[in-house]
């Protein structure tokens, strides 16, 4: 029986973005200014579409953004880190998963403390806050509403979570009864090269729509194509830039477009005219990753999509 909860697919129509402004102190002391001219120019661009929640101590004075101060974090990735919100009964609820630095690769200590902060903060209603043990990270799930796209070296990987039949069942078991969704790919194909995810999915493979899913890799795309014949599925280039996991699969949804990272290379250019073909509907807007990308992550890493009801 297919449950009553459900986890909205991205282009559902949002009631804002989420993101963390990123701190000096941080591993971006190495180019802070550059990073703050750039992570304020992608806020400009999202907030001409829909409200932008900021989670800062600093004040901004930017038309259609709210900050959010109080709420102490470690690092800028809000995907990752950030709850996840559902819907049952259309009441709001945030699906809060574990998040230990991806794999205990960074100190997490605030950073997997921020949904239940926000909620003693009075952004969430704390009593509609699920707290579940597992460990999986918001860039390493991707849903059409109906399939869940999910990399077994990520949300499997001893790191995390124990790589056996068990927690390969309980946890797609909390991806069924809380995303809504009826059925669980693993994903067996996931390296890209500089990646400290484990192999995120936001970073391999989206859904444009129900039916149609992008990618870039070969080996990916393959995988795809032989688990989901009934799909439609659009390539897209795979970027060179240094040792950097470089993507232009790291897009973000918002109302009425698109927002595509691009890095200064030729192969910007293609990937921007299939994200036209794929959206006719949407404006698709390109935002300079190339400082972003330098510490792993890009747009969709940097953003969380709220919904409200």
């Amino acid at each position: 029986m297919k449950s009553s909860y459900l986890y909205p697919p991205e282009w559902v129509k949002q009631s804002g973005t989420l993101l963390i402004f990123p701190k000096e102190s941080s591993d971006w002391g190495c180019c802070f200014r550059d990073v703050e001219e750039k992570f304020l120019s992608f806020i400009k661009s999202i907030a001409k579409y829909q409200k932008v929640y900021l989670i800062s101590d600093r004040e901004f004075h930017i038309d259609n953004v709210e900050v959010i101060s109080g709420v102490e974090t470690d690092d800028t990735w809000a995907r990752d880190s950030l709850g996840l919100t559902i819907f049952k009964d259309k009441k709001r609820y945030l699906l809060n998963y574990q998040f230990n630095g991806w794999g205990g690769k960074f100190d997490a200590t605030f950073d997997n403390q921020i949904t239940k902060n926000l909620a003693e903060h009075g952004f969430f209603d704390k009593s509609r806050v699920i707290e579940l043990p597992y460990i999986v990270e918001g860039g390493a799930i991707e849903t059409n509403g109906d399939t869940l796209l999910v990399t077994e070296s990520s949300t499997l990987n001893s790191n995390r979570n124990q790589e056996s039949s068990e927690s390969r069942s309980e946890i797609e078991k909390s991806f069924k009864e809380y995303l809504g969704v009826e059925r669980v790919i693993w994903l067996k194909e996931s390296y890209l090269k500089g990646d400290d995810t484990d192999g995120h999915i936001d970073m391999l493979a989206r859904f444009a729509n129900r039916e149609t899913i992008l990618y870039s890799l070969d080996s990916v795309g393959n995988e795809l194509k032989e688990r989901l014949p009934e799909m439609r599925f659009v390539q897209l280039p795979s970027p060179s830039f240094g040792d950097f996991p470089a993507t232009y699969l790291n897009f973000i949804f918002v109302n009425g477009a698109i927002l595509v990272p691009v890095y200064g290379l030729d192969s910007d250019k293609e990937a921007i005219q299939i994200f036209r073909d794929t959206f006719p509907d949407r404006d698709i807007v390109e935002v300079d990753s190339s400082i972003f990308i330098q510490q792993g992550g890009s747009l969709h890493c940097l953003t969380m999509q709220l919904y409200d009801r």
